[in-house]
Formats: structure tokens, C-alpha cells, sequence
């Protein structure tokens, strides 16, 4: 399996070059040459951490069967507070949650961030790379803490975040601050998280900055989804709760993604094109609706206010990964290099709708408080705002039975906004309110935020645009001299 540009046919690589390399030279995302067809029923009896064996098997064809061994073994083991990893809870015969934040930051982005690192020591090994890595990354929230909690520690490797100030939860700020290992660290951008994104490319394709790095042996990469080895290790959950959730192989199963980057939702998408028995494949938006707008008219149009909302990791107008949907769309190398060019001038552009096999809807924040009391109210059971606006879609629209919610976040996570849905009065610390949901839940503290509040934050370093290089090389400096 080897890896293509979405930009153009001139840049391939295996996955252990794309994984390293994060980005295309060109500026456009990696994508798999080709889908294997699988007849999945063959996986039906496979744990979770087997059904990611065999897919790492297709995908990263230049890894040793040893090395997927232990990328697997490392990834998914007592660092996820449940056996099967991504359970489903199902709420009534019909409708299940997907429950993704068994790992150790409380969210979905731990099922590839705890792989990504064992994938970069793999990879090091088959290219015989000796350099250090800056992994450079943008955050809404989530991202940000998982990929600190995944390379923490790592000598030959930094992790740089960017996130924008005041635009996440007090508890995913506490989360990126109370990292202890000086590799990794937060950086807090006055701007939006499409600032801090753009930031991450700029930079990566940054001739001068690349120079200063590499005359210091550090070469750059993301931990962000715009790199490979973060979207194959998802797929690898919508397989599993398939095989976990109909009767017989081939009965249809849809499911309810809420959607910011676009990442998770792709996953899902590339799974189906592998000939895995999806059916409705539902795209979620908050208020901020550039993607459910996209879906709807064709017209991608991020010229538009980027609200705050209480599903923060979702407040994106501009998502890196519908470059890779499109491409899988048309194949049309040229054709999504002037879209994307079109995006970064103008901040728009147009596509024929008739193509998209996604369907979509958006929620208000009074909908999303709405949902979240009456999930509790009919099934006893507790959402974060997130998956509330994947679950409206469910109640609302006509998505068939069988069908998913996919659960991108814990309700410890964002208990104020829980808990206000709900109608009840909660303290104004953090860690008050966490115990409040505890005592709804009735279930023992998840192990990562015991941890959490027995580590003091550290300073916090806020950022202009322009203060961007010097802090990442103050960085390299205190770790590497």
C-alpha cells in the first residue's frame, strides 16, 4: 500500500515516510493509493485490538508483522478503562451510544493518539531515521492533551499545541497544563482554533523554519488528523461496533458522527469504501454550520463568524479533512488542489452536491441543553454537549434503525454545561462539578481525573501569531540545548 498526494500524482509515499512526514510537499494530505475489499464477517469473533492488527496490516504494508504486533500491543491495553476499548451502550433495542472516551484523556482522540507514538517509533526504525521530531499541532480541545498524553515523556521526540485562548472548557485547558514531561507543552494562541491550524501548516511548509530545524537535527510532523497515521487507527472502532452490533453480517447499521474536522466522520466513510455495511452515514453540526451548509448547497463558504459554543472541539469553519472527502469523491488531483486554493484565498468555493453520500444537520445550543436532559430523563444516561448534537440528529431525523450515536467525549469533561442542561444548580470549581456528575453516574472516578488534580497547572504561555517560532524554539532549546 503506498500513499498519494490529494494535490497531485508527483508526491507517493509508504506509510512509514507519510506517517513521519505528516504533509504532503505539495501542502496536501496523504490518501491510500486504493481500498481493499473485505469481507468483514471473517472479523466477526476478533477483539478489538485483532481487528486493529489485521487493518494495520493492509494499510501499513512496510511495517514488519512484529512491528504492528507491538504498535498494537502498546496502544490499546490497561491505558483504556474498559476491555473492549470502544464499548456501545445501548440505550434501547434500536439506538446505541458508541462510547469512545475510555482512554486516558477522556476522549475519542485516544484511540489513534495512544497509537500515533508507537507508530513514529515504527516508522523511525523502518526509515532509520536517528533525528528528534517536533510533532507540531492545533487543538480545539481534545487533540491537544491526547497527543501530550501519548508522546509525554518520549526523549527523541517535542510536541508543540496550539490552542486558542479562552476557546476551550476550563477542564481541557487544566487537562494540556498539568502535563508534567518537559518534551511536551501548550501553547494558548490568542485567536481562533482555524488560526492555530492554519498556524501548523504555514509553519510546516515553511522553508526558513524547516532550515533552522534541520541544522539542529529536528525534523517537523503533526499530530493532527491531517496526518495518516491518526485516521487509519480510527477506522478501526466503526469495524469493531459493526461486528458488536447487528445480528447477522450485511443487516445495515447508521450512525451519527458530530463533526468539526471532519476526521472522525471519514473514517467512517473509508471504512464503507472498504465494503463495510454503513448505511446512513450522518454528519452532525453545532451552530457553527459550515459543514452541514456545504453538504446541503455545495457552497463551502467560511467567510462567517466562528461562535463559542458548549461543544468547543466542533467550532471550526475551516476542516482539513474534507480535502480528503473530496478527493475520494472525484480522484481528481488538480481539481481538489484549485478547491483548496480557492479556500485559502478567497475562503469559499463550489462543488457539485449530487456527489456527496453524507447526510447532515445542525443543532442550537437550546437543542443541544434539550437533548441532554432528555436522554437522561427517558434512559437514565449522561451525554457531553458533543455527542448531544449527534444524538439530536437521531431523535430528530430520520436515520433507520439500526443506527449509532457516536460519543465523542466523557460527560466529566464538560459537566458544567451537563449539568446545567439538566436544571441543576453546580459549583463554580471545576473539580465540584466533576464530583456532581459522579454522584448522577453513580460510578467510580475514571482514573485519569484522579490524576489530573493531583498535579498543580502550570504556568500558562499565551501567544501572538508572531510569537509562534521563537516559543517552539525556546522549546527545542530548554529539551535539546
Amino acid at each position: 500500500m503506498r500513499y498519494i498526494s490529494t494535490r497531485s500524482k508527483n508526491y507517493t509515499a509508504t506509510a512509514s515516510e507519510a506517517i513521519l512526514a505528516g504533509i504532503a510537499p505539495d501542502g496536501g494530505l496523504f490518501v491510500p493509493e486504493s481500498f481493499p475489499q473485505i469481507d468483514f464477517s471473517i472479523w466477526s469473533r476478533n477483539s478489538y485490538q485483532q481487528i486493529a492488527e489485521k487493518l494495520f496490516s493492509l494499510f501499513l504494508s512496510d511495517f514488519p508483522p512484529a512491528a504492528i504486533q507491538r504498535v498494537t500491543d502498546k496502544s490499546y491495553a490497561d491505558n483504556f478503562d474498559s476491555p473492549q476499548i470502544t464499548p456501545v451502550h445501548w440505550l434501547d433495542e434500536d439506538t446505541g451510544v458508541l462510547e469512545l472516551w475510555h482512554g486516558p484523556t477522556l476522549a475519542f482522540k485516544d484511540l489513534a493518539l495512544q497509537c500515533l507514538p508507537n507508530l513514529f517509533d515504527e516508522a523511525k526504525k523502518i526509515q532509520q531515521i536517528e533525528e528528534r521530531f517536533l510533532i507540531l499541532t492545533a487543538t480545539s480541545g481534545d487533540t491537544g492533551k491526547a497527543a501530550m498524553s501519548g508522546f509525554s515523556g518520549k526523549k527523541d521526540a517535542l510536541v508543540a499545541v496550539l490552542y486558542p485562548n479562552e476557546g476551550v472548557s476550563t477542564f481541557q485547558e487544566r487537562q494540556m497544563l498539568t502535563v508534567t514531561s518537559p518534551n511536551v507543552r501548550a501553547f494558548a494562541l490568542q485567536g481562533n482554533f482555524d488560526d492555530c491550524q492554519r498556524s501548523v501548516k504555514a509553519l510546516m511548509q515553511d522553508k526558513s523554519f524547516l532550515a533552522r530545524l534541520k541544522e539542529r537535527s529536528v525534523r517537523l510532523t503533526s499530530a493532527n488528523s491531517i496526518n495518516i497515521g491518526r485516521l487509519i487507527p480510527q477506522m478501526v472502532y466503526y469495524i469493531y461496533a459493526y461486528l458488536q452490533s447487528v445480528d447477522d453480517y450485511g443487516d445495515p447499521l447508521s450512525v451519527s458522527v458530530p463533526s468539526g474536522n471532519v476526521g472522525n466522520i471519514l473514517a467512517a466513510r473509508y471504512c464503507r469504501e472498504m465494503g463495510l455495511p454503513l448505511d446512513k452515514i450522518h454528519l452532525a453540526a453545532n451552530s457553527n454550520k459550515v459543514l452541514h451548509d456545504f453538504l446541503s448547497t455545495g457552497k463551502y463558504d467560511a467567510n462567517r463568524e466562528l461562535l463559542k459554543t458548549t461543544s468547543p472541539s466542533m467550532d471550526i469553519l475551516i476542516a482539513s479533512n474534507m480535502e480528503r472527502y473530496l478527493h475520494l469523491l472525484t480522484g481528481d488531483y488538480s481539481y481538489t488542489n484549485d478547491l483548496m486554493k480557492a479556500l485559502k484565498t478567497y475562503g469559499r468555493f463550489s462543488f457539485d452536491s449530487s456527489l456527496f453520500d453524507l447526510s447532515s444537520s445542525w443543532v442550537t445550543e437550546t437543542q443541544v441543553f434539550a437533548t441532554i436532559k432528555k436522554v437522561y430523563d427517558d434512559y437514565d444516561y449522561l451525554l457531553d454537549p458533543h455527542t448531544a448534537v449527534a444524538a439530536y440528529a437521531v431523535f430528530n431525523d430520520v436515520i433507520p434503525a439500526r443506527r449509532l450515536i457516536v460519543s465523542t467525549a466523557s460527560p466529566y469533561k464538560f459537566a458544567d454545561t451537563v449539568l446545567g442542561a439538566l436544571g441543576q444548580a453546580f459549583p463554580q470549581d471545576d473539580r465540584g462539578r466533576i464530583l456532581q456528575i459522579q454522584e448522577l453516574l453513580g460510578t467510580p472516578l475514571p482514573r485519569a481525573i484522579d490524576e489530573l488534580w493531583s498535579n498543580q497547572p502550570q504556568e500558562k504561555y499565551c501567544l501572538e501569531q508572531s510569537q509562534i517560532e521563537a516559543a517552539i524554539e525556546e522549546l527545542i532549546g530548554a529539551n535539546y540545548g
